[in-house]
């Protein structure tokens, strides 16, 4: 537990950050709710504060905690955040289409925030406890249903974005474990052969094009492509055994990338018959938004004007056009980014990004000097969790990546996703106080 004079190890510098942080977009939330003719606001920028202060108490609590013993309730974490993750698939509140949230009456929670916790937790012990065999291929079975359970089931919401950021937090912690790049190479292939082909068949459908192409055709067909991916799985198999038995170069040659494409196969048609329209629209609609100005496109053309109209001292606190007039949607929350630098302009912006780059430098560094593996592998993941956060939101609100609706953490509106990142903050700190111990 934390005592006098262990106040004196918080990591002031983190803590003041995040505090800037929260605080600048609080007073955007504030201006993205503010109607210019009524003048009147929408008040989420008082359930913000409300939830900032029970987000500090969250970071006290697990500053105090010490994290080995997260170690130790790894699994019952992991189990019981997968169970309330069920839950909202059941008795789930639908907002927009998504059922992603459980409601207690005055307040909701989104379990699947706190999902990416309990799988980074949950990585970083399996990866300090087999670490010794981590070169081999077979090891990465184990994080990588981690993972995939819950993307699995946060996909059935359905809610793409957050179940996307989950993939390269795998990543990334994989690679800092010091698993072979060749085997994670591997997986971004599949990911690569399960995704291109999806989205080919919808763009080919969306634009009418109606040329015959064998490639496009085979794909097409679901039958053959199970046939196919069938005949390189047994491939993949047999040669793998008798390389286990008899060692040859040329047969790993083929058992491997006859699984990778066997695998992304498998996926590409469990991709093109589980993802809905919208969502394949909304990663084709990225590439060209003017294919549909109105619909898909529509918030990714509003938010370019945004940016772009704030030019390098921004239009003033309360006098952005897009957000005020409300061409801009979801202003509080995925698309926030774009209000500060409307209003605050591009040294504004600049200004936010610095704040949130010096938390992820910040979490780097404690990864990196600490001694104990399970220390440094369970703040790398959490670091990776804000950073991918910020990437994909402000490469969204940019237009060089699809809409996902991931919120940018400590700015967007939103609980569950502030407490997220306060009870990260805690635990980074808490890393950081007590590092050298181990």
């Amino acid at each position: 537990m934390i005592n006098r004079d262990s106040f004196s190890k918080i990591d002031l510098l983190l803590f003041s950050v995040v505090v800037m942080t929260v605080s600048l977009g609080i007073l955007m939330i504030y201006s993205a709710g503010f109607d210019p003719v009524l003048k009147v606001n929408n008040d989420l920028y008082k359930k913000q504060i409300i939830w900032f202060i029970i987000g500090i108490v969250f970071f006290l609590v697990t500053t105090a905690v010490n994290y080995r013993q997260l170690s130790d309730y790894a699994l019952y974490i992991y189990g019981f955040l997968i169970f309330a993750v069920i839950l909202t698939l059941i008795f789930g509140k639908n907002i927009r289409g998504t059922q992603a949230w459980l409601s207690f009456g005055y307040f909701s929670i989104q379990p699947a925030e706190f999902m990416k916790l309990g799988v980074v937790i949950l990585l970083a012990k399996y990866l300090e406890f087999r670490e010794r065999d981590l070169k081999k291929f077979k090891e990465l079975l184990v994080p990588t249903l981690i993972t995939l359970l819950p993307v699995l089931l946060i996909l059935k919401q359905p809610d793409l974005g957050t179940a996307a950021i989950f993939i390269p937090i795998l990543f990334t912690m994989l690679f800092v474990s010091g698993c072979d790049v060749a085997h994670l190479l591997s997986i971004v292939f599949i990911a690569v052969i399960a995704a291109i082909f999806p989205m080919l068949l919808t763009y080919r459908e969306w634009v009418g094009d109606k040329s015959s192409n064998i490639l496009v055709e085979f794909f097409m067909h679901t039958d053959v492509l199970f046939s196919v991916a069938g005949i390189l799985l047994f491939l993949a198999v047999v040669t793998f055994i008798v390389n286990y038995y008899y060692p040859r170069t040329f047969l790993r040659r083929i058992y491997i990338p006859a699984s990778v494409i066997s695998i992304g196969l498998f996926f590409s048609v469990v991709l093109q018959n589980s993802f809905q329209e919208y969502q394949k629209k909304r990663i084709l609609v990225f590439l060209n938004p003017e294919l549909d100005p109105f619909g898909s496109g529509y918030n990714i053309i509003q938010s370019k004007v945004a940016v772009g109209s704030g030019g390098f001292f921004g239009k003033g606190f309360l006098s952005g056009t897009q957000s005020q007039l409300g061409f801009l949607p979801e202003t509080t929350s995925d698309f926030i980014f774009p209000v500060v630098a409307e209003e605050l302009g591009f040294l504004g912006a600049v200004f936010l990004l610095a704040l949130l780059a010096t938390i992820v430098f910040r979490g780097i560094q404690i990864a990196l000097t600490t001694k104990d593996k399970f220390g440094s592998l369970l703040a790398i993941g959490i670091t990776s969790i804000f950073f991918y956060h910020i990437v994909v939101n402000v490469g969204v609100v940019l237009g060089i990546l699809p809409v996902t609706g991931i919120p940018l953490c400590f700015v967007s509106y939103g609980g569950s996703n502030l407490f997220m990142g306060m009870i990260g903050i805690g635990i980074l700190n808490n890393i950081k106080m007590n590092r050298s111990t181990y």
